[in-house]
């Protein structure tokens, strides 16, 4: 564990932390066992172009910045980047007009400006890098944590400077624009018997409701009626699995827990993770069901794509 000894005795002073910012990173993979969610970034792809425009390894913490970024203040000189949803950005200094901000972007902030983050304007969450990774306290392997930012924080980092850079690719896309693909879950049968290969509930649209966070997307619509015993067992499950929570549909995300009791009707699949992570209360969705060998193709493919991009950006931004 980190204990602070050598990190950065200045960064980003939060002024005003928004409506739900944390700090992520990759999450903590292998701990399930002992019931530790891995967590880590909603929309993986853009905090990895957010680290590769500031030259960063794609492990490096960021923020994630949800539906409102905030206001903070740099201590001293910062090379940043953001991706991910549209947001409004600017910067304000004490002796300069504001400068518009349009992500995704490389910039630098200098020592007494203020990053201004409005809403976002499509999508939920936006991602801040900072050149070297943000210097929070390491647990169990990883800078993920499951608390917001509150205004007074201090946000470690070191020093750095950048150009304004922007990738040629802006990379964003509507996550609402296409049906959000599925695979079956073990309870699968539950719902579908009789009506394959497409079952009703998969005709349907569903609204994303108000009660939606990192643990789980609750699904407004039509209830569902649900063949399962009662008194069942508690069962592993992942993000993007597909609960029937008494009739109503939950997602689970990130930070979901490692077991759940719920009948598990489908999961959505790794590679429409980070889509799942940018939808917003109010969005209607719908779901696609694929088989279990096009969704491992559609990871494969998703996770080569990613890492060519990455690494191009990446490249680019150290030089």
């Amino acid at each position: 564990m980190d204990t602070g000894e050598n990190r950065p005795a200045a960064g980003l002073l939060v002024v005003d932390a928004g409506l739900s910012t944390t700090v992520q990173d990759l999450g903590r993979p292998g701990h399930r066992e002992y019931g530790v969610p891995p967590g880590g970034a909603f929309d993986r792809g853009s905090a990895a172009l957010a680290n590769a425009l500031a030259g960063n390894d794609w492990d490096c913490a960021v923020l994630e910045l949800t539906l409102v970024g905030g206001r903070y203040e740099a201590c001293l000189d910062l090379a940043l980047a953001m991706a991910g949803a549209p947001i409004e950005a600017k910067i304000v200094g004490p002796n300069s007009a504001p400068r518009t901000l349009e992500p995704p972007l490389s910039f630098a902030l200098e020592r007494g400006e203020r990053l201004v983050l409005g809403r976002t304007l499509g999508g939920a969450r936006a991602y801040l890098a900072v050149a070297g990774g943000w210097q929070t306290p390491v647990r169990l392997g990883s800078r993920s944590s499951e608390e917001r930012v509150r205004s007074g924080d201090l946000l470690p980092a070191a020093a750095g400077a950048t150009p304004t850079r922007h990738p040629r690719d802006r990379g964003w896309v509507d996550p609402t624009a296409r049906p959000l693909r599925i695979i079956d879950g073990p309870d699968a049968a539950a719902i579908n018997r009789g009506s394959e290969p497409s079952p009703a509930w998969l005709e349907r649209a569903y609204r994303i409701g108000a009660h939606s966070d990192r643990m789980g997307l609750r699904l407004e619509g039509e209830s569902l009626t649900i063949d399962a015993p009662s008194g069942r067992l508690s069962a592993p499950v992942a993000p993007g699995a597909i609960q029937a929570a008494g009739g109503p549909l939950i997602v689970l995300g990130v930070a979901c827990g490692t077991m759940g009791g719920y009948p598990h009707v489908a999961n959505v699949i790794s590679a429409d993770l980070d889509r799942l992570g940018q939808v917003r209360p109010g969005d209607l969705v719908r779901f696609a069901r694929v088989g279990l060998d096009e969704a491992r193709q559609l990871d494969r493919e998703t996770r080569a794509a990613h890492q060519a991009t990455r690494d191009r950006i990446r490249t680019a931004a150290r030089n």
